[in-house]
């Protein structure tokens, strides 16, 4: 799939201004064409009338375009009147998105990414770790954080920076280890001890967060709940929380 795209730039013939209009704004219109050698040409107009807005003067920025073979731009010509211009129509190619597993292998951006796992959470196990990392960050970013994604080395303990600023202006730091991680491959204690050893490190968080796309042992939650100086220094995010979250993005 194709549309016509690009901007038009105009300078009026009678009193000199300038402007530009993108081409999703003119109107355009197929008004025939032929059968030819390799297939059909279809011929185009695209256009767009208006009066200059300095000196009233009328002006038609005017293209006729062949498409030849289908979905190949085979020429433009320029029929304006009343403006000299640059540029010209082109042709933008478009994603053929119908599914959420077409969006997810075609995605733009991490919003578009997080769009596909909202409607299918099963590709949240077809994510690499550092897609992972992105998703994650990007719900905090969503909420109003301030956010460092670390590199992609092995640092500490810390995938995120997560920094929150509240009404009276009093900033709380957050440390976010993501674990892109089988279901069946639950987070061990160990893993929970690493990350709070790091709380206690200089200039560490005011909290630490392990997010996962698989879940807890009873060992680690047991760490949380009894073993950590307190249960609000840390936070364990499993896979059905974790889902919350993303149904509840709204890109920002």
């Amino acid at each position: 799939m194709w549309k016509f795209s690009g901007t038009i730039s105009y300078t009026c013939d009678t009193c000199g201004d300038t402007g530009e209009l993108p081409v999703d704004d003119f109107s355009i219109e197929c008004f025939g064409g032929s059968e030819r050698q390799m297939g059909a040409e279809n011929l185009y107009e695209i256009l767009y009338e208006f009066d200059c807005p300095e000196c009233s003067s009328p002006i038609s920025l005017h293209f006729e375009a062949s498409e030849y073979p289908v979905e190949f731009l085979n020429f433009v010509l320029n029929k304006t009147t009343g403006a000299q211009t640059t540029g010209e129509p082109e042709m933008e190619y478009l994603r053929e998105i119908y599914s959420a597993e077409d969006l997810f292998h075609l995605h733009e951006s991490i919003a578009e990414l997080i769009s596909a796992l909202k409607e299918s959470p099963y590709l949240l196990d077809k994510v690499t770790p550092r897609q992972f990392e992105e998703i994650v960050a990007e719900v905090f970013r969503s909420k109003g954080f301030e956010v460092d994604l670390t590199k992609r080395t092995r640092d500490g303990g810390k995938d995120i920076i997560a920094v929150h600023t509240d009404g009276i202006g009093i900033k709380n730091k957050y440390f976010v280890e993501c674990k892109r991680y089988a279901e069946s491959n639950k987070i061990s204690v160990d893993v929970v001890r690493t990350l709070y050893g790091v709380m206690n490190t200089m200039d560490g968080p005011n909290k630490a967060i392990i997010v996962t796309t698989s879940t807890f042992t009873d060992d680690a939650r047991k760490f949380v709940k009894q073993e950590a100086r307190s249960s609000w220094d840390l936070a364990l995010v499993d896979r059905a929380q974790l889902l919350d979250w993303l149904d509840g993005y709204k890109e920002s």
